[in-house]
């Protein structure tokens, strides 16, 4: 990679200095290519929507899509929260923030459709999410349900300093937007050819943004593809290194076996131990 992949963190948008120190000191991301190169652990499935209905405590993050009502705010002080309900064909789903509120007082409409992303639990028998994302249906864009990448971060960064997966996904989406023209390829077009390998770049986006799970596969061999090639040369290499470095002892002449039996052991041999004597002998 170009030496635009050694740009401090820093200099990305959003990030900052203070930012920054902390991503260097917690995660270990001090530059353009340290981020870019700092893969999901796992990915949600943004592709596809739930019946309300169908809603359960066993489910991992979902989405739905419904119409929004009753949106009030309840209690004071550390208890206050905003509670909402959204309703599709087969049934009603309970959402519910406590942090926030004031802020979601100003976005969220009443009867508006939304497509409500989170995990849901059972309360009381009914199906509820807490701290839900909400999308409006009329912004959602052509073409951009997909596997929505997760990222490793620490509770240091999440807790005092709320920077979580999603956090993390924004600045390498901002730092994709202007880092993949500065990516070149480096495997030879032979290679990419006789094993079908996604170009570097094409790789690169879709391991952070995968659109079907079948990009996400062809990412994942073109990286670990990659990775594997450029080990076997420096393999090579050692061991290359060390026939010259540490070469074992050379004897020009070796006794017979009948010698070393019948000259220098002062006793039998057993024929597992003659068979053993053999082999050192041979090599």
């Amino acid at each position: 990679m170009s030496n635009f992949f050694q740009t401090k963190l820093e200099y990305l948008r959003g990030v900052g200095l203070q930012r920054a120190q902390l991503l260097g000191k917690e995660l270990g991301l001090f530059t353009y290519g340290d981020l870019i190169q700092r893969y999901p652990f796992r990915y949600l499935d943004r592709t596809q929507f739930y019946n309300i209905v169908d809603l359960h405590d066993d489910l991992p993050y979902v989405q739905v899509k419904g119409i929004l009502r009753g949106r009030e705010v309840i209690g004071e002080g550390p208890k206050k929260r905003m509670v909402a309900k959204v309703g599709d064909a087969s049934g009603e789903l309970e959402l519910v923030w406590f942090k926030g509120v004031n802020y979601l007082e100003k976005v969220i409409k009443n009867h508006q459709e939304y497509i409500v992303f989170g995990k849901p639990t059972m309360f009381n028998g009914r199906p509820q999410m807490a701290h839900p994302e909400l999308e409006e249906v009329s912004e959602q864009k052509p073409g951009q349900s997909f596997l929505q990448p997760v990222y490793n971060t620490s509770e240091k960064l999440k807790n005092y300093h709320r920077v979580d997966s999603k956090t993390i996904m924004r600045m390498v989406g901002d730092l994709l937007k202007i880092a993949l023209p500065q990516v070149t390829e480096t495997l030879s077009p032979a290679l990419i050819e006789q094993y079908a390998l996604l170009g570097k770049a094409a790789a690169l986006q879709q391991i952070h943004f995968p659109q079907t799970p079948e990009l996400l596969e062809k990412a994942r061999f073109r990286l670990k593809f990659e990775e594997l090639f450029y080990i076997q040369p420096k393999l090579l290499r050692q061991k290359d290194q060390r026939k010259v470095e540490l070469a074992g002892q050379i004897f020009n002449e070796v006794p017979t076996l009948v010698h070393f039996y019948k000259e220098i052991m002062p006793f039998d041999l057993t024929g597992a131990q003659k068979r053993v004597i053999h082999e050192i002998y041979k090599d």
